[in-house]
């Protein structure tokens, strides 16, 4: 998280499944008989390959069979969908996601599947992962697929309520050896962690075999936590200051900002020291540790463009009620802002920008990540908007597709299951009518999604988006009667 938000609603209360109705999906097809999705073109994400005309065979959960639809027999009866003209991609991930461990998380468990995004990766987990799961599964809905983290590690006192405060080296092993226990998927670690408290983290999860990802602590540079083999470094954090020749000098102040505001002036102040071959020297070691940068520059211009009534002004909005739409309006968050706060945020987003095209340049993959949770980063929708500020940044389409497809999969070591449209690879699928090589946007033309072989038609997936808009619709009318003043009455 980027942002100083009252993480009042982030307390880490136990899964309910408050949202239950609006999360349910309507009229998906069931896993079971074999489905033939016919005369589509495949989009290989690791070359940019567009194998046309071939027929892609899903029995169960799995993709079984991807082969030229010339030498495809279909059995009568089959269960055919004609992908005519229309693009076949792995099921999309978003990388950097908050609010799925709230009362009211499920509803947006729609939002991300009627925008094929199949799988998230939770920034801020709940205390137990492993009851979450327990919660979850039981609940019967249909969700995308969680890696899901810890709670926030961090120093004393923490930035957030609810985090894992730890105040010496040996808490900090306590906090990781716990969360191995309760099925954490990874540690997420944050910035006012000491040094001691953040090798020490770096050392015990080692030995737990769990991997380390997040922000990078302001008194640890960039370079310290991938030789540290952090394994992502959200929002580039740490990034911008480590690639100036003036680090040295800023670092201290750096070290002891109390603010975002202050991070970022020194973060533009770093920018305009800008080194090369600094910056030529971190990704080389990112490239040698095997580091992932995880931009999110769909928050980063929300921040910039928060004080823009047209920006403001988002019909996405009504998918959502009640604490999950003060998130999104984040007005208490932004009231003290003057013109001069948001003229500093344009310098950042446009710094992240130029920081997202030297990595690309560099050939330094990267995630997909939106901050969802932050004003205006909205489930499911914002990864689109990612995407395609990725591209307009210099980023090719396929590395912004490989970004939110391929490289997660390979990320969470999980290439064998996701990331491509490949035999035996789970068959989490979005089915597009348009190319989204030729333009990124073409990923929001979604005609149809696949959530383990369960299908999810167009029909579906409008009506998923209706249910959770009447669904926020309701919950936002109910909520104006109850604030309402009564009406005067006569004496008679």
């Amino acid at each position: 998280m980027r942002a100083n938000l009252s993480l009042a609603v982030l307390a880490f209360a136990s899964v309910v499944m408050a949202q239950t109705q609006a999360a349910s999906v309507v009229g998906p097809t069931s896993v079971g008989s074999k489905v033939y999705i016919t005369r589509v073109t495949v989009i290989d994400t690791e070359t940019g390959n567009e194998a046309q005309n071939r027929t892609v065979v899903i029995s169960g959960e799995r993709i079984s069979e991807v082969k030229e639809s010339s030498q495809m027999a279909i059995p009568p009866g089959s269960k055919i969908v004609d992908g005519t003209g229309k693009c076949l991609i792995p099921g999309l991930w978003d990388m950097h996601v908050h609010g799925n461990n709230q009362s009211w998380f499920a509803s947006f468990f729609p939002l991300y599947l009627a925008n094929g995004v199949t799988g998230i990766r939770e920034m801020f987990g709940p205390p137990d992962a492993n009851e979450f799961r327990a919660r979850l599964a039981a609940s019967k809905i249909d969700a995308p697929r969680i890696y899901l983290g810890s709670p926030i590690v961090d120093g004393n006192p923490p930035v957030w309520p609810n985090s894992i405060s730890v105040k010496t080296p040996e808490e900090a092993r306590r906090a990781v050896d716990q969360q191995k226990q309760r099925g954490a998927d990874f540690i997420k670690v944050y910035n006012r962690l000491t040094r001691e408290e953040y090798f020490a983290i770096i050392d015990e999860a080692k030995r737990q075999g769990l991997p380390v990802e997040g922000h990078v602590p302001a008194v640890i540079t960039a370079l310290e936590a991938t030789a540290s083999n952090q394994k992502s470094l959200e929002h580039l954090v740490g990034i911008p200051l480590a690639c100036s020749s003036q680090e040295e000098k800023l670092r201290p102040r750096y070290g002891v900002a109390k603010t975002t505001k202050e991070r970022d002036e020194i973060t533009i102040q770093a920018w305009q020291s800008y080194d090369p071959d600094k910056c030529t020297n971190l990704f080389a070691e990112f490239k040698k540790h095997g580091t992932w940068p995880v931009p999110t520059l769909v928050v980063d211009r929300s921040f910039a463009m928060m004080g823009d009534p047209k920006f403001r002004n988002d019909d996405r909005l009504r998918y959502f009620a009640g604490e999950a739409r003060e998130w999104l309006f984040g007005k208490k968050e932004f009231a003290d802002y003057r013109e001069a706060d948001f003229d500093r945020e344009k310098k950042y987003y446009n710094i992240s920008k130029k920081l997202v095209a030297a990595l690309f340049a560099a050939g330094i993959p990267m995630l997909a990540g939106t901050d969802v949770g932050n004003p205006y980063t909205f489930p499911g929708f914002s990864l689109h908007d990612e995407l395609a500020l990725r591209v307009e940044s210099g980023v090719s389409p396929l590395a912004a597709l490989q970004s939110a497809t391929l490289n997660p999969a390979r990320f969470m070591d999980a290439a064998d299951k996701y990331g491509s449209v490949s035999k035996g690879k789970v068959a989490d699928l979005v089915l597009l009518d348009g190319d989204p090589l030729a333009d990124i946007h073409n990923t929001t033309k979604i005609v149809e999604v696949f959530l383990g072989g369960k299908e999810f038609d167009r029909l579906a997936l409008k009506k998923m988006l209706e249910t959770t808009a009447n669904s926020a619709a309701a919950a936002r009318k109910s909520a104006r009667k109850e604030h309402s003043p009564p009406k005067n009455s006569q004496s008679q």
